[in-house]
């Protein structure tokens, strides 16, 4: 619940930093103020989703839903995502006229209200820190956490890019400057936003992770555990952000008593866990299922 709570404080936070950007940014006509705002309602987003993916783990699956609501942390991030993409590629074209036409900027607000979103980013970057150092959790809820305190140690970085532009605006009279910030905050955000949607598609699509290779994984099964003749119709794919699956059926050296068989089972799921799997299901069976499969034969 602590970790919780924390979570809530910092959403809470973030919005208040993402109304007043908006509200001054309209005020001040300031472009680098609303992408910074934009930006930092993205990771409301994110934030939002930590909160609801520590919520899940707790839901129980039921008869219906067998792997209960996990894949909803991604949809709602391929939403998210589009959304950002297609707003942020208006502000880029309002961002070119405001460049070919000119427009006068209030610097000072851009500089209090910058260097206030830098404060407040920061404080919530404290926060969750303090709350994933203060005491021990599930590790993919550790992860969790830190890729929110990933997304707010950016948000402070870009706040802390929009108080320099408003400085150099108020100092050299320089407006340009402010849609120029805008352009490369908001290019830099799309950009981001794009990997999201691939990796997001990729999950929906159950499509292995990139970082996996299934072909070394069968050979080091392969090697480590003599009995294993083959594997065929191996599938890897993930569920959410933190949670990657693997099946496979195994082709055993004939006989092997039950015992033998559980305990070959039981030395398959140890190393795949240590190689990060989370849910593994293994069919083991007997030479009669051979396929000679090039992936993982014997020899």
């Amino acid at each position: 619940m602590r970790k919780e709570r924390r979570l809530i404080y910092v959403i809470l936070l973030n919005l208040s930093i993402v109304i007043i950007q908006i509200i001054f940014g309209l005020i001040s006509h300031s472009l680098a103020l609303i992408t910074d705002a934009l930006h930092n309602l993205e990771d409301v987003g994110s934030l939002i989703l930590s909160f609801v993916a520590i919520r899940i783990t707790k839901k129980k699956p039921s008869k219906k839903m067998t792997f209960g609501y996990k894949r909803a942390e991604i949809i709602a991030a391929l939403i998210n995502s589009s959304f950002l993409i297609i707003i942020l590629s208006f502000v880029i074209y309002q961002a070119i006229k405001r460049l070919l036409t000119g427009g006068e900027v209030n610097s000072l607000y851009v500089i209090y209200v910058g260097l206030f979103a830098f404060i407040f980013n920061s404080l919530s970057v404290f926060l969750l820190k303090e709350g994933h150092m203060g005491h021990l959790e599930k590790h993919k809820e550790d992860l969790n956490i830190k890729a929110a305190t990933l997304h707010l140690l950016s948000d402070a970085g870009i706040s802390l890019g929009v108080v320099v532009g408003g400085i150099l605006m108020f100092y050299f009279k320089a407006n340009w400057i402010d849609p120029i910030i805008s352009i490369v905050f908001s290019s830099y955000i799309i950009i981001e936003g794009f990997r999201i949607l691939k990796k997001g598609f990729l999950i929906i699509m159950e499509a292995a992770p990139e970082e996996i290779d299934i072909e070394s994984v069968a050979y080091k099964l392969k090697r480590e555990i003599p009995e294993i003749l083959e594997m065929h119709d191996i599938h890897v794919w993930v569920l959410s952000s933190e949670e990657t699956l693997f099946s496979a059926h195994v082709v055993l050296k004939e006989n092997l008593n039950m015992d033998t068989i559980e305990k070959i089972i039981e030395k398959i799921r140890k190393l795949l866990k240590e190689m990060g799997f989370t849910h593994i299901t293994i069919q083991p069976e007997t030479q009669k299922y051979k396929t000679n499969n090039i992936l993982c034969n014997s020899h």
